[in-house]
């Protein structure tokens, strides 16, 4: 697996120039990696959520009504969400905040990490013996 990471960033806002972070990440996965995503069905697995995606999801849940339950619903689906799957198209993160941004970053890298471990275990239920000794 390879991970691709770009970091820039931009000036936004009609009124008041502000940064905006940028980070560009995309996964490459080997062609073994990417049936093994398959056969295990990790593919939908969430690695990261905005904070908007976890603070709407959060009064999607706890919301008093029915209309406000669905807007607040809405709004997490316009939030970012990474999935493995939509890590192998690539996603473009911005942030008003650079440590929202670099949080993704690890967050990203640490899912990276996880998944190759995930993947080298699940690989490893072949029938074979291992001993240990203490």
């Amino acid at each position: 697996m390879r991970l691709k990471l770009n970091r820039s960033q931009k000036t936004g806002g009609m009124i008041s120039k502000k940064i905006i972070f940028i980070l560009s990440a995309a996964a490459d996965y080997s062609n073994e990696e990417q049936a093994n995503i398959k056969k295990y069905g990790l593919g939908p697995q969430n690695i990261y959520d905005s904070e908007a995606a976890r603070r709407h999801g959060e009064n999607a849940a706890h919301s008093g009504g029915v209309l406000k339950g669905l807007a607040a619903a809405a709004l997490a689906k316009i939030s970012l969400s990474i999935t493995i799957d939509s890590l192998a198209r690539g996603h473009q993160v911005e942030c008003q905040d650079l440590d929202e941004l670099l949080s993704a970053e690890e967050a990203i890298r640490s899912a990276c990490e996880n998944l190759k471990t995930y993947l080298a275990i699940a690989d490893s239920f072949d029938g074979r013996e291992e001993v240990v000794e203490y």
